[in-house]
């Protein structure tokens, strides 16, 4: 019984070396990092854009007078402006 568990493990790392030697000369998977470093390199650019101009469009909108005459005296409204 023990000869065939040293067999199984005798196989099973054999085995096991052998899909490594493969995955480690398998160079396939590198386009695919590439791609996920140059979305998430876009993705960064994009999330900077939108602050900036958010931040830019908050500060203008800040400045955008909101005194309005809404009264209903027609004199009043046109010298009082």
């Amino acid at each position: 019984m023990q000869e065939l568990s040293i067999r199984g493990w005798i196989w099973l790392t054999e085995t096991a070396a052998r899909i490594r030697r493969k995955l480690r000369s398998d160079e396939r998977g590198l386009t695919t990092t590439e791609w996920a470093l140059l979305v998430a390199g876009v993705a960064a650019l994009a999330i900077v854009v939108v602050s900036v101009v958010r931040n830019l469009t908050s500060e203008t909108a800040n400045k955008i007078s909101t005194d309005v005459n809404v009264g209903t005296d027609r004199e009043g409204f046109l010298t009082d402006g």
